[in-house]
């Protein structure tokens, strides 16, 4: 192995690969999202009037764009957020129910320049048109980050927006620590400006503070709370099952849905025309 001596000769791709596969957390199947679905509709499509959606767009340049692909949609906030303002909108998601909740607010908003578009990160995307702008909301939690960084920037002619996790938990640390699982913790954002520096690429960033990533389930039995928990963090062994149920119940007169704390999200972007 050689000697690292500037930043130039970490390759943080790799790096990116091995952590992620040390999460502990095996990624979302398509059938998982396709359950989630239904809380998604019931929420408008994932918190579609909240501070994180409205303040997202604010950071947007829509100047001369006509077209965005919205890489990761969920119930299409972003994309049909922004719909109006532009010729056409393409809303890309592996969850064909979660497709079906951009499509019937697409029809409640009377808005009708939306293509859905059902496909994963890991996917061949070489049928999907560029577009002016490419945005990923908070949906770029993947095994391997290099290449699909590589395709939103196949895919955008003037900008990426991207939003990536500042914390390395999704949940409060304490619940981690009561059960064991207050380790290494999930991939965060510091890669991405990394790679796409070490690439030539000029990236800016912000941060946005606002309500967790999912729409929180009901803290109100037991049953909810580790439910939330197993979504958040994966599957638990029964030694960690049995150390959450004591938690819960120690601590259920105080527990606030969804956590106790909003999230810092940090917003990437960045025009990949152009490289130093």
């Amino acid at each position: 192995m050689r000697d690292i001596q500037s930043i130039y000769d970490i390759d943080f791709a790799s790096l990116y690969r091995t952590h992620a596969s040390l999460t502990l957390r095996q990624n979302k199947k398509q059938s998982d999202w396709d359950a989630r679905a239904p809380r998604m509709r019931e929420n408008g499509g994932s918190c579609s009037n909240s501070n994180y959606i409205r303040d997202f767009v604010a950071k947007m340049d829509l100047t001369h764009a006509k077209t965005l692909l919205d890489v990761g949609c969920g119930g299409g906030a972003i994309s049909l957020s922004v719909a109006p303002k532009l010729q056409q909108v393409y809303s890309l998601d592996f969850s064909s129910k979660m497709l079906d909740v951009v499509t019937e607010r697409a029809q409640q908003l009377n808005i009708h320049n939306n293509t859905n578009i059902l496909r994963a990160w890991e996917d061949s995307w070489d049928d999907i048109p560029e577009c002016d702008i490419c945005v990923s909301s908070r949906s770029s939690m993947v095994a391997d980050l290099e290449p699909a960084l590589a395709k939103l920037n196949a895919k955008a002619k003037k900008a990426v927006y991207m939003t990536m996790t500042v914390d390395k938990d999704f949940i409060q640390r304490d619940i981690l620590t009561a059960i064991g699982r207050d380790g290494i913790g999930f991939p965060t954002y510091i890669y991405a400006v990394n790679l796409l520096y070490q690439q030539g690429y000029q990236v800016s960033v912000d941060f946005l503070n606002t309500e967790p990533l999912i729409n929180p389930m009901p803290v109100d039995d037991e049953k909810s709370f580790i439910d939330s928990v197993i979504w958040s963090i994966g599957d638990l062994n029964e030694h960690e099952l049995e150390r959450l149920k004591y938690y819960y119940q120690k601590n259920k007169d105080h527990l606030i849905s969804g956590g106790n704390k909003n999230r810092t999200w940090a917003f990437l972007a960045w025009n990949p025309s152009q490289k130093r």
